[in-house]
């Protein structure tokens, strides 16, 4: 008759860490995976494939600025292709791409020719172009856009008066 030993014993111990062990092994390649998704990056995108002109942070008033020999369609259309954009739209000669990842990509005409394109940080580059992108459902809030788009939501004041 065989003996049981009620502990597990060793070999169990050793299953029970090798299960744990593959579990961390398995979650750190998923968060490089994650977090090495860089290749989309507008950003470096546009580091890799544009004449950069000025600027080194989105976050600025200035934003970072590229150029490029390309016509401001083609230019934008490459762009959001590359990048994965969420939004690609138009409005008179200039372009706008929107990114889940809190990115605003300006494409305008540079004269004589070809295209200025300027990344900013969401919300500073809707600080710059609010008028346009605005109009569109597009806020500071990206990806909260819920509703009619009114920024008053329920609230109807307080005082005297009709209406409420």
């Amino acid at each position: 008759m065989s003996e049981h030993n009620g502990s597990g014993g060793p070999n169990r111990k050793l299953i029970g860490w090798s299960i744990v062990a593959v579990c961390v092994v398995l979650a750190i390649i998923v968060a490089i995976a994650v977090s090495g998704d860089d290749d989309n990056s507008p950003e470096q995108y546009l580091r890799d494939n544009f004449e950069h002109v000025s600027g080194s942070d989105p976050d600025s008033d200035a934003g970072i600025v590229f150029e490029d020999d390309g016509t401001v369609t083609s230019v934008a259309n490459q762009i959001a292709t590359d990048t994965g954009a969420d939004e690609n739209r138009a409005d008179g000669s200039n372009q706008y791409l929107r990114y889940d990842d809190d990115w605003l990509v300006v494409v305008e005409p540079r004269t004589p020719s070809g295209s200025t394109i300027t990344l900013y940080e969401y919300d500073r580059g809707y600080r710059h172009h609010s008028t346009v992108i605005g109009l569109w459902g597009w806020n500071t809030f990206y990806g909260r856009n819920v509703g009619s788009g009114s920024s008053g939501g329920s609230f109807r004041g307080g005082g005297s008066g009709s209406g409420k």
